[in-house]
């Protein structure tokens, strides 16, 4: 429900030659007072409708900085999980010495001889493989069961 107040132009009330410049400032003043206080009338007649076209204008902008505020409150969770639980002198000198040992294990494994090292590139071009997809494009396959002759020859 909007509210029409009719408002004098500004050239009908720059126009009456009677008004002096005070006059002239007072009914603009008045006339701009009219119009905002009609559209808050309007705005607490119905928030809803106002509330509803924010939504739907601004929805994706409010989802991603939602994201964003979920994200860096998680981060701050973990990093304050983590500086707890290394500020804990024993259990921080064990996770030095657990990677410490993990690092040593990964070398001995996979680095010191010519098969490791390959069959550890082999594992990351596979892990590579299943990220980025097939090489041969699915296309190929399509064609392949429309046409299962040349596929034979």
């Amino acid at each position: 429900m909007t509210t029409q107040i009719e408002m004098p132009s500004s050239s009908a009330i720059e126009s009456t030659p009677t008004m002096t410049e005070q006059e002239m400032i007072e009914a603009r003043r008045l006339a701009a007072w009219e119009r905002d206080h009609a559209q808050i009338e309007d705005f607490f007649s119905d928030p809803m409708k106002y509330i509803s076209a924010f939504w739907q204008e601004y929805k994706p902008i409010v989802y991603v900085l939602g994201a964003i505020l979920a994200g860096l409150f998680a981060l701050n969770v973990i990093f304050g999980i983590i500086g707890f639980v290394t500020s804990i002198p024993i259990i921080s000198g064990l996770l030095e010495l657990v990677g410490i040992g993990y690092t040593i294990w990964f070398v001995n494994r996979y680095l010191l001889k010519v098969e490791t090292r390959q069959e550890l590139s082999q594992m990351m071009d596979d892990m590579k493989q299943d990220v980025m997809g097939a090489a041969q494009p699915i296309a190929d396959d399509f064609k392949n069961a429309i046409n299962p002759d040349e596929t034979l020859s």
